[in-house]
């Protein structure tokens, strides 16, 4: 048999697919890695009013604390261990060890945060490699997509609880979708949300998600209801037990299990929509304001000393969200287009989970910026993976058949090439 040469191409179900795209997704995600890095060291450490690295100094002192203590802090607001104390403990007892190996190395800790946004990163090739396998370069888009988005970046290089949270949003996701497609492991969803919710509030968004696959996953293998309510609450009582002793401690301890009213009366004097309000902005005018800032920032917002006291934000040139603008309304477009399309029932059935976790943090969102101005975007970070998908998917559909290779690589260079030159903007 004659020795294949490298640049053969090979059929892969029905499909010319380069060799070269078994390389590419290695490649994708070791830049990825190597930018955060370069981020990690362009950034300043320790500053809780830089967009960029969020209020990470108060992250850093929990983290302190705990590989100095080795036991959970007692919220007490701004004094004491500080004001992220009211956070669940599973991220900064993980920090702790690298805190305490690298002998309170601030840029080090912050390699723990790469590691998660680049299990993102992995996790949405993964998801789209089983989505759409015989179309490879869709899986790299959406790879490409996640891996190059400056903020996800500045997310991955900062000391915080952020990326850990969107890691097991998006291994949670991936997990349903493995259960949906071959109905195996129904446990690892309901494990993963559990540890979700003890590495931020946020996590209580996946309980749903987890009952609604579960459900809908013992229905696609041909059980009955009552099997598929019975598997759910099963489910229910796995989420429960890994993260209701933290729910209960809050409840002993300041009568607020997920610490929302607590969380309330200490920032009261943070900015908040009433003082735009009082200003004579309507809410039409502060929900523009919202929505503009938010979008800014999900892509990149950053800080500079002059602004590090207040934590405005500082925004890139215009033209720039203006052209992310345009492309965000293309794979939209896309994706309703795809929808119309014929798919097997169990991705349809997860793309409708994948929905409603977007809707989700949305509605969470919403009812936050309701009463505080925080126009963060990386509060949609958590549905990272399925804007992701969303995302490739819209743009493959929109794309002509015999340009769709060339503009879903351009795509992703387009995105990396964002990512690199934001590096100007973090000394």
């Amino acid at each position: 048999m004659p020795r294949r040469r490298p640049r053969e191409i090979h059929r892969q179900q029905g499909t010319l697919t380069p060799s070269w795209l078994g390389y590419a997704p290695w490649a994708v995600l070791a830049a990825h890695s190597l930018l955060a890095l370069a981020y990690n060291l362009a950034t300043p450490f320790g500053n809780n009013g830089y967009p960029n690295t969020p209020d990470e100094g108060a992250h850093f002192q929990y983290v302190a604390y705990v590989a100095q203590e080795w036991r959970l802090p007692k919220f007490e607001g701004y004094a004491g261990v500080g004001y992220e104390a009211h956070q669940p403990p599973l991220y900064y007892f993980l920090a702790a060890i690298i805190y305490a190996l690298s002998g309170g190395e601030g840029k080090a800790v912050r390699l723990l945060s790469t590691l998660c946004s680049a299990g993102v990163v992995w996790l949405v090739w993964r998801t789209l490699q089983r989505l759409a396998p015989e179309r490879p370069l869709v899986a790299l888009a959406g790879m490409g997509f996640a891996a190059f988005v400056p903020m996800h970046l500045a997310v991955g290089s900062a000391v915080g609880n952020d990326a850990l949270t969107n890691l097991l949003f998006a291994a949670t996701l991936y997990a349903l979708l493995v259960y949906l497609r071959d109905g195996r492991h129904w446990l690892v969803p309901s494990v993963l949300a559990g540890l979700a919710i003890l590495t931020k509030a946020t996590g209580v968004l996946l309980a749903p998600l987890v009952l609604m696959g579960v459900l809908w996953g013992v229905r696609l293998q041909g059980g009955a209801w009552a099997v598929g309510l019975k598997t759910a609450g099963l489910a229910l009582t796995i989420i429960a037990t890994l993260s209701g002793w933290w729910l209960a401690r809050n409840a002993l301890l300041y009568g607020d299990p997920l610490l929302q009213r607590t969380f309330l009366e200490v920032f009261a004097g943070t900015a908040k929509a009433q003082d735009f309000l009082e200003r004579g902005m309507s809410w039409a005018q502060y929900a523009q304001l919202v929505v503009d800032w938010t979008f800014r920032s999900f892509w990149f917002a950053y800080g500079v000393p002059e602004t590090a006291r207040t934590g405005l934000p500082n925004f890139l040139p215009d033209s720039v969200y203006y052209g992310l603008g345009a492309l965000t309304l293309g794979a939209g477009a896309g994706f309703v287009v795809r929808l119309r399309e014929a798919s097997p029932v169990w991705a349809r059935v997860w793309l409708l989970l994948a929905g409603a976790c977007l809707l989700l943090t949305l509605i969470s969102f919403v009812l936050f910026v309701r009463v505080f101005f925080q126009t963060q975007g990386r509060y949609f970070y958590p549905a990272l993976l399925p804007i992701s998908v969303f995302w490739a998917l819209g743009w493959e559909r929109l794309l002509p058949e015999r340009s769709r290779a060339a503009g879903l690589i351009g795509m992703t260079a387009l995105m990396f090439a964002l990512a690199l030159g934001c590096l100007r903007y973090l000394g």
